[in-house]
């Protein structure tokens, strides 16, 4: 999740708001007050700087969901590894509509590389060809598995910070 909210992230969001011994009582600052109308937060309800930052790491990971379903950045990504995923497909003779998922993609082109080495039998040419495909077939399932880590750290990041959050309002309470 990339943006100009940056200043706020994972467990150092908590450990900025544990930093001071009164900050679950200090007023709202302007800063966050603004950080969180950019992301659309109505902040009548909130009047403590801790409020803000919860808020704020909420509506952040919100964001984040919205992105990699509705067109940031994790979207782009993913459309990109798809519209290979479909290229290398039609290179291997394999039918995908658009509406199918980049695994069931996947998937169906595994069987069609493997028809296509049966096929090669000695021919160095059709073998060459065959590795490049295989190869192609690699890198984008690479970079299908580092796009589903990304995405499953930094989940787990804001998980881990709302948490941390949550438990030091409960012991300054």
């Amino acid at each position: 999740m990339t943006g100009s909210i940056n200043s706020i992230s994972g467990a150092g969001a908590a450990s900025s708001i544990a930093s001071g011994s009164s900050s679950s009582a200090q007023k709202l600052t302007d800063d966050t007050k603004k950080k969180l109308e950019e992301l659309g937060v109505d902040t009548t309800g909130i009047t403590t700087e801790a409020q803000g930052q919860i808020a704020l790491l909420q509506a952040q990971q919100a964001q984040g969901g919205e992105k990699a379903h509705s067109g940031g950045g994790g979207k782009e990504a993913m459309e990109n590894i798809k519209s290979q995923a479909t290229a290398l497909a039609a290179k291997v003779g394999v039918q995908v509509s658009s509406d199918e998922k980049i695994s069931d993609i996947m998937a169906a082109i595994g069987p069609a590389i493997d028809a296509k080495v049966s096929a090669a039998g000695n021919d160095q040419t059709k073998i060459a060809e065959v590795q490049e495909l295989q190869s192609e077939y690699d890198s984008i399932s690479s970079s299908l598995s580092n796009m589903q880590a990304q995405h499953q750290a930094k989940q787990a990041q804001l998980t881990g910070s709302l948490e941390g959050l949550a438990n030091y309002n409960k012991i300054r309470s």
